[in-house]
C-alpha cells in the first residue's frame, strides 16, 4: 500500500510540476517551477508520508498543469491559460511556503524528541501542529484544483472527464 502511494505521489508530482502548456499559450509569467523545485517537492513528500497531498483526493480533480498539458484537447483560449497559470503560480508559492514550515517543524520536532527526556505534552502539541499544518496544506492544494475546473466551460469539464 506504503509502495501504491508513493508511485501515485511521485506520478503527480511529475504530472503537476514537469508539464508545460503549448508554447502557443506563453505569457509573461514567470516559470512554474525548475527541476531543483521539483526535486525538492518530491523530497519533501518522501519525508512527509503519504499523507501530505493525498493522491485519491485528486483522483476526481486533476490540476491546472494537467489541464494546461491538454490545453490544445479543450480548445483553452489565451485568457484561460493565463488565469490557470495565476492559479498554478498561487497553488506553488503557498505549498512551497508551507513545505518550508512544516520542514522546519519537524526538524525542531525531531530534534526535541531525540532528546533523553522528551516532554510527552510537547510531543503531542508539536505533533498536532505539524499534522494540522499538513491537512491545511493539502486542503488548499485541492482548493487550487478545484478553482482550476472553474475555469473551464461546462464543455470543456466535460471533455476534461475523458482525458483522466
Amino acid at each position: 500500500m506504503i509502495k501504491k502511494t508513493s508511485l501515485a505521489l511521485s506520478l503527480m508530482a511529475a504530472v503537476l510540476f514537469l508539464s508545460s502548456p503549448a508554447p502557443s499559450r506563453a505569457d509573461n509569467l514567470p516559470p512554474l517551477t525548475s527541476a531543483k523545485t521539483a526535486k525538492k517537492f518530491d523530497e519533501f513528500r518522501k519525508k512527509a508520508g503519504a499523507d501530505f497531498l493525498l493522491p485519491q483526493v485528486f483522483k476526481n480533480h486533476p490540476g491546472v498543469t494537467f489541464i494546461l498539458s491538454h490545453a490544445k484537447d479543450l480548445s483553452l483560449t489565451d485568457k484561460q491559460v493565463k488565469r490557470l497559470k495565476v492559479i498554478r503560480r498561487r497553488m506553488l508559492d503557498r505549498s512551497l511556503a508551507q513545505m518550508k514550515k512544516i520542514e522546519s517543524m519537524r526538524a525542531a520536532y525531531l530534534k526535541m524528541a531525540g532528546t533523553a527526556h522528551p516532554s510527552p505534552s510537547r510531543i503531542h502539541k508539536d505533533l498536532h501542529a505539524i499534522a494540522s499544518l499538513m491537512a491545511q496544506a493539502t486542503a488548499d492544494h485541492l482548493a487550487g484544483h478545484l478553482s482550476a475546473a472553474k475555469v473551464l466551460t461546462k464543455a470543456q469539464q466535460s471533455r476534461l472527464s475523458t482525458l483522466k
